[in-house]
C-alpha cells in the first residue's frame, strides 16, 4: 500500500480545500518529510490518515470517549460555512506503479441543525466508484493493513517512547503476529460463538 494523495475539507485545523501530494517521484527516495510548527496540523493530518483508512475504529488523537459522530461533528471546521468536511485519501496496491491497483477512499460528514452528524464512505476503485467495496470497507481495509496493528505504522513522534517500552512493545509485537497468521480471527469467532451460546441459554 503507498499512499499518493490525500484530500482534506474543513477538517479540523484545515479550513476549506487542502490537496498534498504523498507520492515521490523518485522510487529510490520514496520518503516524504513535512515539517511544521506546533499547532500547525501535523497530529491532526496523521489522524485524518487514520480516520479515512479506519473511520469508527481509527485511533486519533483527541478522540478520547467522544462517540464516533460526535467526534466527526467537533472535527469540522469552526469556519466552515456549510457545516460539513471530508477526506479523500488515493493509494496505490502493487508492486508496478503501471499495473498497481488505485483505491479512493472519501469520508464526508454534514451537521444538519439539530440533527445528528451523518457520515457517507464513496471508494473508487481505478477510477471507478464500487459500491460492493464502500458498503464493506471496514472488512476490505484490513486486507491491507489490520486495524489491530495500524500503532505500528500510524504514530505520532511525539510519542514514540510508547513503542519503546518493554510491556507495550511487546503487547503490539503480539497483536501483530496474531493478526498476520490469522489468529486474531480466530479469537473474534471463539468471542461470537460464546455470545451466540449466552443468547440461546437465555432462551431455554
Amino acid at each position: 500500500m503507498i499512499f499518493e494523495e490525500i484530500r482534506l475539507y474543513n477538517f479540523g485545523i484545515y479550513q476549506g480545500h487542502h490537496t498534498i501530494s504523498l507520492d515521490s517521484p523518485d522510487h529510490k527516495k520514496p520518503i516524504i518529510l513535512i515539517g511544521a510548527l506546533n499547532g500547525a496540523g501535523k497530529t491532526t493530518f496523521l489522524d485524518a490518515l487514520q480516520l479515512a483508512l479506519y473511520g469508527k475504529f481509527a485511533k486519533c488523537s483527541n478522540r478520547g470517549r467522544l462517540g464516533y459522530l460526535t467526534y466527526l461533528e467537533k472535527n469540522i471546521n469552526s469556519f466552515s460555512t456549510d457545516r460539513s468536511a471530508s477526506i479523500t485519501l488515493r493509494f496505490r496496491h502493487g508492486d508496478n506503479k503501471k499495473t498497481a491497483q488505485i483505491y479512493e477512499i472519501k469520508r464526508s460528514w454534514k451537521k444538519n441543525g439539530n440533527k445528528e452528524c451523518k457520515e457517507n464512505i464513496s471508494v473508487h476503485f481505478n477510477g471507478k466508484y464500487d459500491q460492493l467495496i464502500s458498503e464493506h470497507w471496514e472488512e476490505f481495509v484490513n486486507e491491507f493493513i489490520p486495524q489491530s496493528i495500524s500503532e505500528l505504522f500510524f504514530f505520532d513522534g511525539e510519542k514514540i517512547e510508547n513503542l519503546a517500552d518493554p510491556k507495550r512493545s511487546a503487547e503490539l509485537l503480539k497483536t501483530g503476529i496474531e493478526a498476520l497468521l490469522g489468529l486474531e480471527l480466530l479469537s473474534t469467532l471463539s468471542s461470537d460463538l460464546n455470545e451466540l451460546q449466552k443468547k440461546k441459554q437465555e432462551k431455554l
